[in-house]
């Protein structure tokens, strides 16, 4: 029993260094969450960050494939309380025996990166949402979960909304990253709209058209994110501060929006302060709002 206490203990650490190293943003918001939360947080946003190297670092698609498959087949035992001797596995499987967290929500974290792998660009904007509600839109319902909230409509929809907030705000701050691997998160249908070909957004280079689709997909961010505030009064003290998620996001769309939706400018790309982040993140936590 020590031995395995000992293992978990260290499974976790990983996890809260995973994140702490890699996404920065997550980290300080949960370091605002309860603390019975914050091992499952941690152990979603591991697993989060694990599932999206593998397509973003992996050319090969087949080996791509057979890492999700090794992921899949590692989800399935640690639903059932016997992960593989992984930092990430072994996480998971504590946060679902003792949060009572979702299944659903971590296999449609893995649907949606495995569809990740070889993909140019959504069609639509519909393509484009629903693969934000599978990502962070999952993990801020795996946020609530973890923060003993469950079964509970208006935080789920609040969730929702704010996940694909988040995720909009933060594909399109990462608009330069994902070109240098070949692909953009602006739909089809949006960059035709706005005269935006392939070619020029995959170019490298700030357009007109480019910064007109940026601004409509941050325009469509912002009004979920307002969606999400619109719930406030209808959540828990819980519930609110599994959202405070949204901070950063909300800083990021401030930054695209003071740069002229130029995703290749300094200050859309510059990543969010820390202290100041840990400021606001913990004020939004204190004073229940997100």
């Amino acid at each position: 029993r020590r031995k395995m206490t000992s293992k978990l203990a260290r499974a976790l650490t990983h996890c809260v260094n995973e994140v702490r190293a890699k996404d920065a943003e997550r980290f300080a918001a949960n370091l605002a969450a309860h603390k019975l939360a914050r091992p499952a947080l941690f152990a979603a946003h591991a697993y989060n960050l694990e599932l999206a190297q593998i397509a973003s670092k992996t050319s090969e698609p087949h080996i791509a494939n057979m890492r999700f498959a090794w992921w899949r087949t590692a989800l399935d035992a640690a639903e059932r309380g016997a992960p593989p001797d992984h930092p990430v596995a072994l996480a998971l499987a504590h946060a679902i025996g003792t949060r009572d967290i979702t299944p659903r929500y971590l296999e449609r974290l893995l649907d949606a990166r495995e569809h990740d792998v070889g993909r140019t660009q959504p069609e639509t904007i519909d393509e484009l949402l629903r693969y934000c509600e599978h990502t962070a839109g999952a993990l801020l319902l795996i946020g609530c979960e973890a923060a003993g909230v469950a079964d509970d409509a208006p935080s789920e929809l609040a969730a929702t909304h704010a996940g694909i907030a988040c995720a909009l705000a933060t594909l399109l701050r990462g608009t330069a990253a994902h070109v240098s691997q070949g692909c953009t998160f602006i739909p089809a249908e949006v960059a035709s709209s706005h005269k935006l070909t392939l070619k020029a957004a995959l170019s490298g280079r700030p357009s007109a058209e480019l910064a007109s689709a940026v601004s409509e997909l941050a325009a469509l961010a912002s009004a979920h994110l307002l969606s999400a505030r619109s719930l406030r009064g209808q959540l828990s003290a819980a519930s609110r501060t599994a959202l405070v998620h949204t901070v950063p996001a909300e800083l990021i769309l401030r930054n695209l929006q003071t740069a002229a939706y130029d995703v290749y400018a300094p200050h859309a790309l510059a990543p969010l302060a820390p202290l100041s982040l840990r400021l606001r993140v913990g004020w939004h936590a204190w004073s229940g709002s997100y």
